[in-house]
């Protein structure tokens, strides 16, 4: 026992001489006063003027100054910026003319369609007298039905001489519009204008497309159109312009049977396809790349009262808006320029009335398949005129229940023609039916016209016919009228919407404002974001975890660890 005492002893002497740790209590962290954060951000910020804000040598007066400063340059830039939204907001779409010009492979060549100037031969009826025959007997109530439709017809069987001449009044120029009827419908109006029609050979002569004799007949397609009967040339076919489903069946408006799946107006002809397509293309310009054509009118059957009209349309031929009159015995030229009008991809995602436009996914039409500022107008004019006459035009599309107007509603149809001008003219309905808002027709996004140049010259083409020795026969007692129709140049610039204002456009201006008035830069706004988001956030978490060590265990002054000796290790085991 008295060993066991002997080792403890000196074991506790020599815990005397070892060094012990000291310990140091760590104050917490005050916190921090309030308003720091702010004269943090002051004294640090990149925008200029906000470190005069703050500064122990400066007065009120100075600090007062540039806080005026900033807030009248801020005012100024929000101002701009402002205007610059506004401006993005009310025009986002820009029209310039396109970088680089289009050659005229990638359109298709116009269609044409010609109206033959002789409605009716004039052994069948002469609308002439018939017409002044009509006009005399207004008053004379003795004249009986039978005498009368005895002086107005010739060579015409029963009484359909009447039916004949109020169809002729309706195609016909000149026709004036002080003579009335009863006859509000006309059902029969189209079987009797193609039963008057002039047959088709008696009026095309000869054809040369592209510089080779090719038959009229496999050019031209029957049309009707508001001018009667009419042939149309590189036209789209029923199938793929109108919605065969909405239409009546009991004749035709067009004739065209041609498939045209390999070109669209939006995306052009499919690459790879060549020149032998639908619609027809043209690969150079000139007089011997176009189209010539050769027309007959019989002396014996011109009629004055009637005319000859051309139109090269890309949408439904509408002769009465647009037409070119061919005059008899006259060598015609028609040099033709494009001019077309594309939209920019990134314009999809603005809505109709910013860009100005409809993509032809976006306006539906009851009554065709593509849509187009004439097809709308078309089918807008339509719906008018069913809704106030009761009826329509015999050229207007119409479903199988829908009648067709007659002389008596001349006068309604031409009331509903003038109001949709005028609010065109206006550029929007007045009216607050829907049936008038509903039209709206927008020009589509790629637009395609044909813009003509007019030359013509006397043409002494019986000397031709004696010196060639051909048509003596066709041409016997007739009038010839050549009409030659082609591209003017190979290439042209189109038009093109784009945008004037873009996302990365209008940040773009914005910091061109913010910087020429506060300094700012991208870094400063995330500077703005860091001082007030997450650097208060950083300095709450330091806070609190300063509190909760308010301890701290210091090495020893040798700067070993405080690690227990072997001699130490050996009399604590011991004791």
């Amino acid at each position: 026992m008295a060993h066991v005492a002997h080792i403890k002893l000196y074991a506790d002497r020599a815990a005397k001489f070892e060094s012990k740790p000291k310990v140091l209590e760590v104050p917490s962290a005050k916190p921090e006063k309030r308003g720091n954060i702010f004269e943090d951000y002051f004294a640090n910020s990149t925008i200029h003027g906000f470190r005069y804000f703050v500064g122990a040598n400066r007065t009120y007066l100075e600090r007062a100054w540039w806080v005026f400063a900033c807030i009248l340059s801020i005012y100024f830039c929000g101002q701009t910026i402002q205007e610059v939204f506004e401006k993005w907001r009310r025009s986002p779409v820009v029209v310039t003319f396109d970088e680089k010009p289009t050659p005229i492979t990638d359109i298709p060549f116009p269609a044409i369609t010609v109206c033959p100037v002789t409605k009716v031969k004039s052994a069948e009826i002469n609308f002439t007298i018939a017409y002044q025959t009509l006009i005399r007997r207004r008053g004379k109530s003795n004249i009986s039905e039978d005498e009368y439709v005895t002086k107005i017809a010739q060579r015409v069987r029963g009484l359909t001489a009447l039916d004949r001449v109020h169809a002729l009044i309706q195609i016909c120029d000149f026709s004036f519009a002080n003579y009335k009827t009863a006859e509000a419908y006309d059902d029969n109006l189209v079987e009797l204008l193609q039963e008057m029609a002039l047959p088709f050979r008696e009026s095309f002569i000869m054809c040369v497309w592209k510089n080779k004799l090719v038959n009229c007949s496999d050019l031209f397609m029957q049309t009707l159109t508001e001018s009667g009967i009419c042939y149309t040339f590189n036209g789209l076919s029923a199938d793929d312009l109108l919605r065969r489903t909405e239409f009546h069946r009991e004749f035709e408006h067009m004739g065209e049977r041609r498939s045209s799946e390999n070109w669209t107006m939006e995306d052009g002809y499919k690459p790879g396809i060549g020149s032998r397509t639908y619609p027809r293309r043209v690969m150079s310009p000139g007089a011997q790349s176009g189209l010539l054509i050769f027309l007959r009118t019989g002396e014996q059957d011109m009629d004055f009262l009637c005319g000859v009209q051309l139109h090269s349309p890309n949408q439904v031929p509408q002769i009465s808006t647009q037409n070119i009159r061919a005059p008899m015995n006259i060598a015609f030229q028609v040099r033709v320029q494009p001019f077309m009008i594309t939209t920019a991809g990134n314009l999809r995602a603005y809505d109709a009335e910013k860009r100005g436009c409809f993509y032809t996914h976006e306006r539906y039409l009851r009554f065709f398949n593509i849509y187009t500022k004439r097809n709308c107008e078309v089918e807008c004019l339509t719906n008018l005129t069913l809704a106030l006459c009761g009826c329509v035009h015999f050229s207007m599309p119409r479903p199988a229940n829908v009648r067709i107007c007659g002389l008596g509603k001349q006068a309604c149809m031409e009331r509903v023609d003038t109001y949709v001008q005028e609010q065109e003219m206006e550029s929007k309905l007045t009216s607050g039916s829907e049936l008038s808002l509903s039209c709206n027709c927008l020009p589509s996004c790629t637009f395609l016209q044909y813009n003509a140049e007019i030359s013509q010259a006397q043409f002494d083409w019986r000397r031709l016919t004696d010196a060639v020795g051909i048509y003596q026969d066709q041409l016997t007692n007739a009038s010839l009228t050549t009409l030659n129709i082609y591209f003017r140049e190979a290439q042209f610039i189109g038009i093109r919407r784009s945008q004037m204002f873009g996302i990365n456009d209008f940040i773009a201006n914005c910091g061109g404002l913010l910087g020429l008035f506060m300094g700012v830069s991208l870094l400063s706004l995330l500077e703005l974001v860091y001082y007030f988001t997450m650097k208060p956030l950083v300095n709450c978490f330091l806070r609190h975890r300063n509190q909760k060590r308010k301890i701290a265990i210091v090495k020893s002054q040798t700067g070993q660890p405080d690690q227990p000796n072997s001699l130490y290790t050996f009399l604590r085991d011991a004791a």
